[in-house]
């Protein structure tokens, strides 16, 4: 037996130790029951593992074993004492072989355990060996904060010990944890020193009750939010991270370049980008028309990190030669690019300015429409119909008389207008009819330019006031839109024209030359590869200078000139080598002319309506390989010249020629570069018109790259001009003009056709600069205008011309490329265009021998004065056919400065145009009651534009 337990000073202790010593006394006596009674007394006053002890001494005796043995391992469990410790032991021990032993443990420990029921009380705490009679038994498991257990049925040996393993399942809650705009994050529960608990997005088990989490992430604060769990119910937590951040200055030599910021799009430079989370960052920059650049930089936390005087290098790309983006040095064709800053420095108003001074182009303006030749092919009154314009594709040459509008007949400014390319040479492979001596290719305003609003008004030309308003708006990704409206007009101004019956030196005077009002619209929606643009321009122009044999000086000549476009087209790229092209599109133009003669007032209408469709595949089977196939038709339902003459209400008609057409086209293209220094470009097209039949146009390239910076491009082809339903349909019946077209008389008219060829060299050093010469030829046959009807007759007709005509010339050109605000460029043509066939092979009028120019743009002060430079020289031309009589030469001398004014959305430019008042002449066709026209002498230029972004 045990010896007593120590005394304690209370009432309680006595009484335990007065059952302990009466439990002795009947265990001796071998009343063991009574001893029991008196045993258990004294452990509920006061427990001791001595009394344990002595109660499994009790039991053994009595025979009951599993409880004696129960109550030697409660004994034994915390003593101190080793002889205590090994008393229970032996004690152990000794029972063992009378007893079953289930040994229970829990996982967590310190679980309640229950032998079958819960009502027959605890049997002990997990870890425990219960000793029971064999048998099978299940285990009743109690924890707090968890979910209780009953284990399946164990049976158990006597003799032996047989493990029971119950894991309890915590009771808990879901917390659901996440961060606002996928930021992963570490979660720390309840203390942010903790290990990390999980990353979100994560679910994490936690005991019910209140509970602090943290978020951590680098380059973010650390976030603590508080949460109550409930039992067995999900709470969602997402925490919103405020980031460490810094700031970024970008400058680039260029505005309006697009940043972005791990490529999130940020603004537009000059920019200061606020709010930027501290770390690596990726910063890319963007512009149109240049290769991107990407650079990393270190966000720190409240500093500002630079990125300035980026240089973008420009892709020199061209779109207007083969109809899809490529390299100036690979494309087929001698190009001259002006883009938008050239645009913006000298503040071009219309076409027409934009393109003076450019290698191989001459102008004329005989005060009814300006016109543009290319390397001598353009002959007064023929209004641009050799050369084709085009926005973005779309050829804007109406079906009427195939001129090509290029005054303020077709737009009133160029803001909408991104870039002007012009290629000389044939351009019909692609194009069709019109493309003859060379095209002009308005790029108009990307789709992802800057979101903006913008309005602009200003002065040209001193008399010409206009103005516009716009927008540009991105929905995102491939999606935006942009439209614009203008209006323009002018009071005119008073020219002293040399009529043929002036007296010298008393010449008379028109007034009002050149007043005009004007107006339009354009536009274009872009949702992925599906565009839509539209074009509507109407000008009403007063012409008293005696035009088309009109009265000199009569305010009663008007022309009024419609012109309206629609396209829609859609450019898939199906595969990695396949891409699709598809447009439609409708036309409509109005020229309504108003005119006053000698046999008195009458009026003529020339309408033209019509609609096309193309479609086109491009294939790449291999990268230095690209074939292009397409086909295209037109149906031209209205195209009809109306005249009548005669005061009103008393008109009679004298002309009325409704002449409906329709054309088809298939074209066949391939482009390679089969070795690194070689590339080739060659084609074919077959048009068939329904008035004159087929034609077919070739057209070839060989592209050489001997050694790096060098280009040497071989080119050849042919083109064609339809003739127009003018030449063709046009007269009087009789009283001045007959039909060109008369199958009661065999007359017809053939289209004109044109075999060029040209040897371009160019050289690029130093980076931005281009030294550049060529040689040019051009065969024409058939080259259609007015001759006599009959033999010494006043009567006129159109014909296509018996002699051909042979261009001969070459160029030099050398150019700096605009950086950090700079550019230069200076060229010189010279160019023979003679008649063959004819003795003495004569000039042909209105074709100048020489052609040169210098254009420069010198930055004063960054972004907010540059100085634009322009000279461009007008050589003598011959006058007239039958005659060797030429106009005077000059020099037409241009000043501008232009820029902005910082952080108020203000750009200006104003200037001088001709400032030394150059006074010169161009040639115009018989009808005009002169045979020059006096071309702008100084004239003042001011224009005004608010960007609001």
């Amino acid at each position: 037996m045990a010896p007593s337990p120590p005394a304690r000073a209370d009432g309680s202790a006595d009484e335990a130790e007065l059952h302990f010593n009466k439990g002795r006394e009947d265990y001796k006596k071998g009343d063991y029951e009574a001893a029991l009674l008196h045993f258990f007394q004294s452990q509920r006053l006061v427990p001791n593992r001595n009394v344990l002890f002595n109660i499994g001494g009790a039991y053994e005796a009595l025979r009951r074993y599993a409880d004696a043995h129960r109550y030697f391992i409660d004994a034994r469990e915390g003593e101190t004492d080793d002889d205590n410790r090994a008393a229970a032991q032996r004690a152990i021990d000794r029972l063992a072989p009378n007893v079953a032993v289930l040994d229970v443990v829990t996982e967590p420990p310190g679980a309640t355990l229950y032998l079958e029921r819960k009502d027959l009380g605890s049997v002990g705490k997990s870890p425990r060996p219960l000793a029971v009679a064999p048998g099978k038994y299940r285990v009743v498991v109690e924890l707090a904060g968890h979910e209780p257990s009953t284990s399946a049925e164990v049976e158990v040996v006597q003799g032996k010990v047989t493990r029971l393993e119950v894991k309890l399942a915590k009771i808990v809650g879901t917390v659901r944890a996440d961060v606002q705009g996928g930021i992963r994050a570490l979660v720390r529960v309840d203390s942010e020193r903790a290990a990390p608990a999980c990353t979100t997005p994560c679910e994490l088990p936690l005991a019910p009750g209140r509970h602090d989490l943290y978020f951590e992430a680098d380059g973010f604060q650390l976030l603590s939010r508080a949460v109550v769990v409930e039992a067995k119910q999900t709470t969602t937590v997402t925490a919103a991270l405020v980031p460490l951040i810094g700031s970024l200055l970008v400058r680039t030599e260029d505005r309006d370049a697009t940043v972005a910021v791990d490529g999130k799009s940020v603004g537009f430079t000059p920019l200061v980008a606020r709010d930027i989370a501290v770390g690596k960052r990726t910063v890319r920059i963007e512009l149109r028309g240049y290769r991107p650049t990407t650079t990393t930089i270190e966000i720190r936390a409240g500093e500002q990190i630079e990125i300035v005087d980026v240089e973008l290098d420009p892709l020199r790309e061209v779109s207007a030669v083969s109809r899809t983006a490529e390299s100036i040095d690979d494309a087929p064709s001698s190009v001259t690019i002006l883009d938008r800053r050239e645009l913006a420095a000298f503040g071009y108003p219309t076409i027409y300015e934009a393109l003076r001074g450019v290698r191989g182009i001459a102008l004329s303006n005989d005060r009814g429409y300006p016109a543009a030749s290319v390397r001598g092919i353009g002959q007064p009154g023929d209004y641009g119909n050799r050369l084709l314009v085009l926005a973005d594709g779309q050829p804007l040459n109406e079906n009427v008389a195939s001129s090509a509008s290029i005054g303020a007949d077709a737009r009133t400014d160029l803001r909408d207008v991104e870039r002007i390319e012009i290629a000389r040479g044939p351009g019909s492979l692609l194009y069709g009819t019109g493309a003859f001596s060379g095209l002009v290719e308005l790029v108009q305003r990307p789709p992802d330019a800057p979101n903006e609003v913008h309005a602009q008004a200003g002065v040209y030309d001193d008399e010409v006031a206009h103005a516009r308003a716009g927008f540009h708006y991105n929905f995102g990704p491939g999606r935006s839109v942009w439209a614009s409206v203008s209006a323009a007009r002018s009071d005119g101004f008073d020219l002293a024209v040399p009529v043929t019956s002036a007296k010298p030196g008393n010449l008379p005077v028109a007034h009002r030359v050149d007043a005009f009002t004007s107006g339009g619209t354009a536009g274009r929606v872009t949702v992925g590869p599906l565009t839509a643009q539209w074009y509507y321009q109407q000008r009403t122009h007063e012409i008293p200078v005696g035009a088309y044999a009109t009265l000199f000086d009569d305010p009663g000549t008007v022309y009024t000139d419609r012109r309206f476009m629609s396209e829609v087209r859609y450019e898939p790229q199906i595969t990695k080598n396949l891409r699709v092209f598809a447009r439609a599109h409708t036309n409509h133009y109005h020229s309504q002319e108003d005119y006053v003669t000698a046999d008195g007032p009458g009026s003529e209408d020339y309408i033209g309506t019509w609609f096309g469709g193309e479609a086109r595949v491009v294939y790449t089977p291999w990268e230095k390989l690209r074939l292009t196939l397409g086909g295209e038709a037109q149906y031209h339902p209205e195209a009809s010249l109306l005249g009548e003459s005669g005061p009103p209400g008393e008109e009679t008609p004298y002309l009325e020629e409704r002449h409906p057409y329709s054309s088809g086209a298939v074209y066949a293209l391939a482009e390679g570069k089969p070795l690194s220094w070689l590339a080739f470009s060659a084609g074919a097209r077959v048009d068939i018109y329904s008035t004159f039949g087929a034609v077919v146009v070739p057209r070839a390239a060989l592209i050489f790259k001997p050694a790096p910076a060098h280009v040497l491009k071989v080119m050849g082809g042919r083109a064609f001009r339809a003739p127009s339903i003018f030449e063709q349909f046009y007269n009087d019946r009789g009283f001045s003009q007959v039909l060109a077209v008369d199958p009661s008389r065999n007359l017809r008219l053939e289209p004109e056709s044109v075999y060029s060829g040209e040897v371009e060299y160019s050289l690029r050093f130093q980076k931005d600069w281009v030294a550049l010469a060529a040689v040019h030829t051009s065969f024409i046959e058939g080259t259609i205008g007015l001759v006599p009807d009959t033999a010494n007759s006043a009567i006129v007709r159109y014909e296509n011309s018996q002699s051909p005509v042979l261009v001969a010339g070459g160029d030099l050109e050398l150019r700096r490329e605009r950086r950090r605000g700079l550019m230069l460029a200076a060229s010189y043509g010279y160019q023979r265009a003679q008649t063959l066939d004819v003795p003495g092979n004569p000039l042909l009028p209105n074709a100048p021998e020489h052609l040169a120019s210098v254009r420069a743009v010198v930055p004063v002060l960054k972004e907010i004065a540059s100085l634009g430079l322009r000279a461009t020289l007008e050589a003598p031309r011959r006058i007239r056919a039958d005659s060797d009589a030429t106009t005077d030469a000059a020099v037409v001398a241009d000043a501008t400065v232009s820029g902005s004014v910082p952080d108020t959305g203000i750009r200006y430019v104003m200037g001088v145009y001709n400032f030394a008042d150059w006074h010169y002449e161009t040639p115009v066709d018989a009808t005009f009651a002169s045979r020059t026209m006096p071309q702008n002498g100084r004239r003042f230029l001011l224009n005004v534009e608010w960007v609001w972004r």
